[in-house]
């Protein structure tokens, strides 16, 4: 049985900030959704003011993780595994963060083909939940292995339908300018999916290390 919090019951506050880093991910991800997929300016306003929300409360928990890491005598498990996956955790509220800033900027309302993407991010984002909750509250090594599998699965998934996406695109292209711009958008919603597989990896080697 994994139960890696009752090692040290004193350092409880970095079990904190990975649940929140891990809860501020998994709402940008669900706000990504209503951004790309919904017609309503409203919705969409809200679902962006959402995002930024979410990402900037990352920050500001990352930037306490960085800071306690500093000056804490003990960890409940190694600090480059700490700041690894809660940098991970970041850079994916801040990469939602950054679609979003940029598909404001480019004007984007017609990018049905993202909602490929986005789904593949939500089911990283629910998978992530559950193996932040085993680490946290002491679970089966078993069960966060079986996530960091599926989290695999689902990065390779990612991988063929940005390759789809990047095909159908140069085919269909008005010019240039719409190819590289829909491009990137199509690599930041890439690096979200990579991001999630990089955290469940970390994730992983802390089960086993614990286990």
């Amino acid at each position: 049985m994994l139960n890696i919090a009752k090692l040290l019951p004193n350092e409880q506050k970095f079990y904190t900030y990975l649940q929140q880093l891990s809860s501020e991910a998994h709402p940008a991800s669900l706000h990504l959704k209503t951004f790309v997929e919904s017609n309503d300016p409203a919705a969409r306003k809200e679902a962006g003011a959402a995002i930024t929300s979410c990402k900037a409360q990352a920050k500001t928990i990352s930037s306490e993780v960085t800071k306690q890491l500093c000056t804490s005598v003990v960890t409940p498990f190694d600090r480059e595994d700490i700041q690894s996956i809660c940098g991970y955790l970041y850079r994916i509220t801040k990469t939602i963060e950054k679609t979003r800033e940029h598909m404001d900027m480019y004007k984007f309302k017609d990018a049905v083909e993202l909602k490929r993407q986005v789904e593949v991010i939500l089911l990283e984002a629910d998978g992530m939940q559950i193996m932040i909750d085993a680490l946290i509250k002491g679970g089966k090594a078993q069960q966060i292995i079986e996530k960091a599998k599926l989290l695999d699965e689902l990065e390779n998934r990612g991988d063929e339908i940005l390759s789809d996406l990047l095909t159908i695109l140069i085919d269909t292209a008005p010019d240039a300018k719409q190819l590289v711009l829909r491009k990137d958008i199509y690599d930041l919603l890439e690096r979200v999916i990579d991001g999630y597989r990089d955290a469940a990896g970390i994730a992983l080697q802390i089960a086993l290390k614990y286990n």
